[in-house]
């Protein structure tokens, strides 16, 4: 690479949009040039793109530039990170490439950092997606935030790795790892109907939330192996996983015939309180549910002490029920559910548990929880 032109940038717009595409970047990667963000100006439109990629997921956003011509290159995404990152706020940035080295420079601060070509850069085709739409990216949070809890972290079961995404009458998210289920289902978007089945991985999941706004849309595109979201300028683009989800309906109950309304936020607190003795993340706690009564909860640890604690059963039908649950795993459930009141639907002291809130959200549909029971 000849001495290119210099490109001039405001230091508050591409400290973000670095800090952004950085989180697509995997840092201890044996690959140098995957510890890179590909920078490449479009001289005409006045634009930098600066993408990022674990060869799994890739991150793009642009930033407002001057330049005299077009150019593409590659820079380290920590170093170039900190650099600009320590300049003086508001500064203004001036960044010149060479064929092995780029300076970075604002007033009497100057930086010289090593260059590898963008020719080496591997970039994501997001193929031609077999279906587009968009959603609030208010709803693709929601989702996202209540199910991802329940994502299994055992790679054994691969498939279980990430989210659900699936159309039906509704959209849905499912995220299971055996123990616990949750689900969230919201109005089917124009252009959704008919989509496939995708699995989407957990730090794809997790992409998408720091990309995502407050308000506005994004845009979703899929083809038989890609995932591609846009929203307001920044696009990601990441490989499914690959497998099957299991037939998760089946484990739902419909049955049950035991329900109790509790308040969620007195009984988070009370799990929270028991669970204080509990050892690691597998220590049960016995919930002891009192038609009419109070629901009771109990904790017994032989090397650290007991624990107990009550809660008021707002509403309750059937009969009396004892059952044990993974206590830190009902606490996940917990503060990921909506609504002020929960209500546990329970069958005998070995089946699984449905929870749900007391009330439906604005669209009439209500987010579900699946909690299997634990020995105590």
């Amino acid at each position: 690479m000849s001495k290119t032109s210099t490109i001039i940038l405001a230091r508050e717009a591409l400290l973000p949009a670095l800090a952004l595409v950085s989180k697509a970047v995997e840092r201890r990667n044996t690959i140098p040039v995957l510890q890179n963000v590909l920078l490449a100006v479009d001289a005409k439109a006045g634009r930098l793109t600066i993408t990022g990629t674990d060869l799994d997921r890739e991150l793009r956003t642009t930033v407002a530039c001057q330049a005299g011509k077009d150019e593409s290159f590659t820079l380290p995404s920590t170093l170039l990170h900190d650099a600009v990152r320590k300049m003086p706020e508001g500064a203004e940035i001036a960044l010149a490439a060479e064929s092995d080295f780029a300076t970075l420079s604002s007033g009497r601060t100057r930086f010289r950092i090593q260059v590898l070509p963008a020719s080496d850069f591997p970039t994501m085709d997001g193929g031609t997606p077999s279906h587009a739409f968009e959603m609030d990216v208010a709803a693709i949070g929601r989702m996202f935030d209540t199910v991802s809890f329940a994502i299994s972290s055992e790679e054994t079961r691969y498939y279980l790795n990430g989210v659900y995404w699936h159309a039906g009458e509704h959209f849905h998210a499912v995220a299971t790892d055996g123990h616990r289920l949750a689900k969230f289902s919201a109005a089917l978007p124009e252009g959704a109907a008919g989509m496939p089945g995708i699995i989407v991985p957990r730090q794809t999941v997790d992409l998408i939330g720091k990309i995502l706004g407050d308000k506005g849309k994004a845009t979703i595109g899929l083809s038989d192996t890609k995932l591609r979201v846009e929203c307001d300028g920044v696009v990601l683009v990441s490989k499914l996983i690959d497998g099957s989800f299991p037939d998760y309906v089946r484990v739902i109950p419909a049955t049950n015939a035991n329900h109790f309304t509790v308040e969620k936020e007195a009984l988070a607190k009370a799990v929270d309180r028991v669970t204080t003795v509990s050892s690691g993340r597998g220590s049960a706690v016995k919930f002891s549910f009192e038609a009419g009564g109070n629901l009771t909860l109990s904790t017994n640890n032989p090397d650290a002490g007991s624990a107990n604690d009550e809660v008021t059963i707002e509403h309750g039908e059937g009969d009396s029920v004892e059952i044990g649950f993974n206590g830190r795993y009902c606490l996940d459930l917990l503060n990921a559910a909506e609504g002020k009141r929960l209500v546990f639907s329970l069958g005998d002291p070995g089946s699984p548990t449905l929870i749900q809130p007391e009330t439906a959200d604005e669209t009439g549909l209500k987010p579900l929880f699946v909690l299997m029971p634990m020995r105590v």
